[in-house]
């Protein structure tokens, strides 16, 4: 398994036009990271790079359930029919 190139932060406000460049093959992958007093995090990954997505105040993006998520996810083009949820964080 390769390990994932970080690179910089995404804000959500662009995400759709990130997700709808040309110049970016296959569907971008989004990763929620689970916590349970803060709600969900989003990120996304293109191949091997992942990009935590920001709120307009530079914090990370969160959704307070996965209901909500793909809620307004959904509104969005080429992202990837599956998400991910990682929960290592659920109890921290």
């Amino acid at each position: 398994m390769r390990k994932k190139d970080h690179k910089m932060a995404l804000r959500y406000d662009a995400l759709q036009d990130y997700c709808d460049d040309p110049a970016r093959t296959g569907d971008v992958q989004v990763i929620l990271y689970a916590h349970y007093w803060k709600g969900f995090a989003l990120a996304v990954q293109d191949g091997t790079t992942e990009h935590p997505v920001m709120d307009d105040k530079g914090r990370p993006y969160r959704f307070r359930t996965v209901e909500m998520a793909l809620a307004e996810l959904a509104n969005i083009s080429y992202l990837s029919d599956r998400i991910i949820i990682d929960r290592r964080m659920w109890w921290s």
